[in-house]
């Protein structure tokens, strides 16, 4: 490592395949724009970025290109905020937008030009050192999903208006798995993570963003997942304090992040609700759904919730015992949306590991038009006869 630790602003780690010819040209950067840097083979990076706080990595290609882009994008997946930047001597378009694509915030020419290597550095420093406090000054909202009993469908209401609001807002959304025993999110979208939200639980040392983000799993259509603990014995170490900080550290991160949550109320999921600013009561129209949730705004009142951050959304609308107007009197508020029944589009969706938002349905747009509601933006074209031919289908039930 160069530069004095106390008098640094950032560290940058360079990784290559072997001894780096770029070493004194890169220790001679980083002193002059006060970066500590360390250099590391492909093998060490990954270890590196989880006991180092650092601000920059860049990976330097060798002449077999391939090892060094499996590593970004393993990097780019474990670690989606990271900024990250390739050094390469093939500088080809085609190369060029491969890195890009795989994740890199940046290309840099092999060998070296310093003007392009400060100029690169400088840009990239401050916008990894600047971004979070960016990010901090500018608050999200945390939207959280509560299935008023089970087999509803709120893991797929939560997972899909995740993807609904980044489609919408183009920007990215954190989705948050609280269902620490029996968590499902990352099922349902295919995913296999690596680490959960047990490890901000059983962190040695702080935690804070850029822990954080090595702890999220990218989805390719912009959804960072921070999903339940694969064991289930390892839910135990989630408590609340984890998850306020949690949701604290999304917050000043994501414009909207959704939270799904078990069926019973735990010290995680009162952690979630707190720090709510939209809390999503679904329930459909049968007696036993209206008095579950009656039964779990009562109780979310008792626990001084502000009632305006509370909002019923009534699902599977058929004729029944119930009418949506009988459910408004028995909840005492109205619905802050209706969604229609499709099991065919929510079981094919998580059969197959995808999300709505790819295929048209009255499901999907019922979630879109809640997506566009919650964040302030005009809803989406309603597709022409959809929504009447799903009702009447139901109607005929």
């Amino acid at each position: 490592m160069v530069a004095n630790g106390t008098n640094t602003e950032g560290m940058l780690i360079w990784a290559a395949p072997g001894p780096s010819a770029s070493r004194q040209l890169v220790e001679t950067a980083a002193r002059e724009l006060r970066l500590a840097v360390r250099f590391c083979t492909y093998k060490e990076l990954l270890d590196l970025l989880h006991t180092e706080r650092c601000h920059v990595a860049c990976i330097e290609f060798g002449f077999d290109a391939h090892p060094g882009l499996t590593l970004l994008k393993n990097v780019s997946e474990r670690m989606p905020r990271l900024t990250s930047v390739v050094a390469s001597n093939d500088a080809s378009v085609s190369m060029i937008r491969t890195v890009l694509e795989a994740g890199a915030a940046d290309f840099l020419s092999l060998p070296l030009n310093p003007q392009e290597l400060n100029k690169a550095l400088i840009k990239l420093s401050q916008t990894a050192l600047k971004g979070p406090s960016a990010r901090g000054q500018a608050v999200g909202n945390i939207i959280t999903v509560c299935g008023a009993r089970g087999g509803l469908g709120a893991t797929t209401l939560a997972v899909n208006l995740a993807f609904s609001l980044t489609t919408l807002t183009r920007a990215d959304v954190a989705l948050v798995d609280l269902d620490l025993q029996r968590g499902d999110v990352a099922a349902f979208l295919n995913l296999t993570p690596l680490n959960s939200i047990a490890t901000i639980a059983e962190a040695k040392g702080p935690v804070d963003d850029i822990f954080l983000a090595g702890t999220l799993t990218r989805h390719p259509r912009g959804v960072f997942v921070l999903p339940a603990p694969t064991q289930a014995e390892e839910a135990d170490a989630v408590g609340h304090d984890h998850v306020e900080l949690t949701l604290q550290l999304l917050r000043t991160q994501f414009p909207h992040t959704v939270v799904d949550t078990p069926r019973t109320l735990t010290g995680a999921m009162l952690a979630a609700l707190e720090q709510s600013d939209h809390i999503l009561i679904l329930t459909d129209l049968s007696v036993p759904g209206v008095r579950a949730a009656r039964r779990m705004i009562e109780l979310l009142l008792r626990l001084n919730v502000s009632a305006p951050l509370i909002e019923p959304v009534f699902s599977h609308v058929i004729p029944g015992p119930v009418t949506p107007q009988d459910a408004v009197r028995a909840i005492g508020k109205e619905p802050f949306l209706v969604i229609p029944r499709d099991d065919a589009a929510a079981s094919g969706a998580m059969n197959d590991g995808t999300p709505l938002n790819g295929k048209q349905s009255a499901l999907s747009y019922a979630i879109a038009e809640l997506a566009a509601k919650l964040a302030g933006v005009a809803p989406p074209p309603k597709p022409k006869g959809l929504l009447q031919r799903v009702f009447s289908k139901e109607a005929r039930r």
